[in-house]
């Protein structure tokens, strides 16, 4: 089958474990667009940021960011969900675990709310434990979100957007926030250096990491 659309995740994924952006990320993705495939990138970082690294390496399909939580298409942004329960939730954490904090991107995030990663995870989980949030973790940021809320809902989107279906994508990504995307998607490609989640929701997985598995990823389907 030939995908219409590839979507992939940034951190972990096409950069290093040091969030570094690997270059041979950025030129797999070049060319699979200019093999004829649309190409989006699903992070869990805030617009500009995303919007930014699109722009710049030349994409032009639809920008998914904040877990799933806006999509950005052709100069219009659309607002999924709502960080008004994930502030809540984090006004409580405050009281409850000394020094919490949100991440300095957290400035332009506008439906979520991101922890930093060394914050106690399971703390948060039992504080928020009767919540009607979902707490996704990373390996880079703790994500408190409306139930509902995940990189699969964007993605969706994207797709009404660009006239296609979930089917027609073929999906990469390394964490536990790309599960639904790697599952949902037409097909799934775990990078070798994903969690247990990520790997057991995608129907293939590589053996190269970062982005080695993507382009091994892509060979296995033959889109290079």
């Amino acid at each position: 089958m030939r995908y219409k659309a590839m979507v992939c995740d940034v951190d972990g994924t096409i950069t290093d474990s040091r969030k570094v952006i690997q270059t041979q990320g950025i030129e797999l993705l070049r060319k699979v667009q200019d093999n004829g495939t649309i190409v989006m990138l699903a992070s869990g970082n805030v617009l500009p940021i995303a919007y930014g690294l699109s722009a710049f390496i030349g994409l032009r399909g639809p920008v998914v960011a904040e877990n799933g939580g806006v999509v950005s298409y052709k100069d219009d942004v659309y607002r999924l969900f709502s960080n008004e329960m994930p502030l809540k939730a984090y006004e409580l954490l405050r009281q409850v675990i000394p020094g919490v904090r949100r991440l300095y991107t957290d400035q332009w995030r506008q439906t979520e709310v991101a922890l930093a990663r060394d914050t106690d995870l399971e703390k948060v989980r039992e504080t928020l434990k009767d919540w009607p949030l979902e707490v996704e973790a990373t390996g880079f940021a703790i994500h408190l979100m409306e139930r509902g809320h995940s990189k699969m809902a964007g993605v969706e989107m994207a797709c009404r957007l660009i006239g296609i279906g979930p089917e027609d994508v073929v999906a990469f990504g390394d964490a536990d926030n790309d599960e639904r995307m790697l599952r949902e998607c037409g097909f799934g490609v775990a990078v070798g250096n994903a969690s247990e989640k990520a790997k057991g929701a995608a129907r293939y997985v590589s053996k190269g990491t970062h982005s080695d598995g993507v382009r091994e990823g892509l060979e296995h389907l033959g889109m290079l």
